[in-house]
């Protein structure tokens, strides 16, 4: 699930060009559901605080904060205010 969450954060660029090109906004839509989703799958699947060694827990850090940053850039392209703190 960590591959298949980088693989869908690295589609950001070719997602916004499309969305540029194409003026199809309900495809920001589709690609932070599918993030959202994959962030789940992986948080549910992956422990990040109990990893295996440092460097593992450093590689999940380090996504989780991508992720968090791609779902935030998209939530703000569409217009929709983020809470940064339950």
């Amino acid at each position: 699930s960590e591959k298949q969450l980088i693989r869908n954060l690295v589609k950001l660029p070719d997602i916004l060009s499309e969305v540029e090109s194409d003026l199809y906004p309900n495809r920001l839509c589709d690609y932070l559901f599918e993030t959202s989703q994959k962030f789940n799958q992986f948080y549910e699947n992956c422990s990040v605080n109990n990893a295996e060694t440092p460097e593992l827990k450093a590689s999940r850090l380090s996504l989780c904060t991508v992720s968090a940053a791609t779902i935030k850039l998209l939530m703000n392209l569409l217009g929709i205010p983020v809470v940064e703190k339950l």
